[in-house]
């Protein structure tokens, strides 16, 4: 699927969107389909939020127009574009409440302080996560190919989103066990890796003398190593390089040597 086939112009009529969603989801229907045909994750972002509503696009309205508990989700909207566009810490509370068209006393009802606001768009960046996990590699796929394109999508979110990728991981958020909200959208999109790895020993695919929790580990620390170096540029423009890693990673992990 190309990029040209795709693009559109935002927001779409509903049967256009329509239209579009169930393209990019039939795109996946194909047990046998390589990661070539994974749409664009920008995107399936802009179809699912427009679905879903889970990061709308920021717009500055009066304050009346929040009584129905839309500021939330536009502080979280704006903080997440300023964040791309600035970076994290010239974040400011009071320039994010003015473009919101609000009040400071405003934002403060939502959120306590910055941290909390941060930790708003971390728990953000899991839910996301989940969800691009979920669509990238559907529970049809076969067991390796599901595990590969998993991988890859995890690699790929990443890249595209430094920004989740600093609060959702970095020093931000100093202590993240104050955030239940943020802990549960971590540990479920963490449960996507780890029922991945036990449908695999089940199906005898992988190795059962280790436990299952340290081929997740193994599985987790690979992709969040790289990830975090290609965010740093340390691969430049090679992206392939995550083969030779999804490679030895499965060999690591496989019951044998012969191919599934």
């Amino acid at each position: 699927m190309s990029e040209e086939n795709i693009e559109a112009e935002f927001p779409l009529s509903d049967e256009d969107f329509d239209a579009l969603e169930k393209a990019l989801e039939e795109s996946l229907s194909d047990n046998g389909s390589t990661a070539e045909l994974l749409p664009p994750i920008q995107i399936y972002q802009q179809t699912r939020r427009q679905r879903l509503r889970k990061r709308p696009k920021a717009e500055k309205k009066s304050e009346d127009a929040y009584h129905h508990g839309n500021l939330r989700q536009s502080l979280i909207a704006i903080t997440m574009e300023q964040a791309e566009e600035k970076g994290i810490s010239e974040l400011s509370l009071r320039n994010i409440a003015k473009q919101a068209g609000v009040s400071a006393p405003a934002l403060y009802r939502h959120f306590a302080d910055k941290e909390a606001l941060l930790a708003a768009v971390a728990e953000q960046g899991f839910m996301e996560l989940h969800d691009w996990l979920v669509f990238a590699a559907p529970k049809e796929m076969a067991c390796l190919a599901r595990l590969r394109r998993f991988f890859e999508a995890y690699v790929e979110f990443m890249g595209a989103y430094p920004v989740y990728f600093q609060l959702m991981f970095g020093p931000e958020l100093q202590d993240r066990s104050r955030y239940s909200g943020l802990l549960t959208a971590h540990e479920s999109s963490m449960s996507l890796l780890i029922a991945l790895i036990v449908n695999a020993r089940d199906q005898n695919i992988f190795r059962t003398d280790v436990s299952a929790e340290a081929q997740v580990m193994a599985c987790w620390s690979a992709l969040h190593g790289f990830a975090g170096l290609s965010i740093m540029g340390m691969f430049g423009q090679e992206h392939k390089l995550i083969e030779p890693l999804l490679e030895g990673l499965l060999k690591g992990l496989m019951a044998h040597e012969e191919s599934h």
